[in-house]
């Protein structure tokens, strides 16, 4: 009997929990996003908008670029970032998500980048991460 309910009060607790931390997700709360989108349309749209290279200055090598190239089919790759490469991607509402792993370092890891999108323009693409929305990350529209 004892087992029973500890079993229930698990799957309770866990139930809460998720509720807790869907409530709290930046990206469901981020009501002032210039990025909206609700129908399959506007997410086709929003993904052709996307597709094309994304490139930023590397970091004291101001003339040299770095990025990643978004193709439709979904397929992703990295732009000059040698250890770092990209795999995949799919963008919902307000959240682009790139798949990549790491190559040539000594800890190899495969994860997913969740990218909240800040700003879309035909030339320049401002994203935060979701685990830092504070710090923003400023890519413009490569050839």
């Amino acid at each position: 009997m004892n087992l029973i309910f500890f079993d229930i009060m698990k799957k309770t607790i866990s139930v809460i929990i998720l509720g807790i931390l869907v409530s709290c997700n930046p990206s469901t709360q981020n009501k002032n996003s210039k990025v909206h989108t609700d129908t399959s349309e506007d997410q086709n749209s929003l993904k052709t908008k996307l597709a094309g290279k994304w490139l930023q200055p590397i970091p004291g090598q101001e003339n040299e670029k770095q990025g990643f190239e978004l193709k439709e089919n979904g397929v992703a790759s990295s732009l000059n970032i040698h250890t770092l490469l990209y795999d995949q991607w799919k963008v919902s509402h307000d959240t682009l998500f790139v798949w990549y792993h790491t190559e040539g370092i000594r800890q190899v890891s495969n994860d997913i980048d969740t990218l909240l999108i800040k700003k879309l323009t035909d030339d320049q693409l401002t994203v935060s991460y979701a685990r830092n929305p504070s710090f923003e990350l400023i890519y413009n529209k490569g050839k």
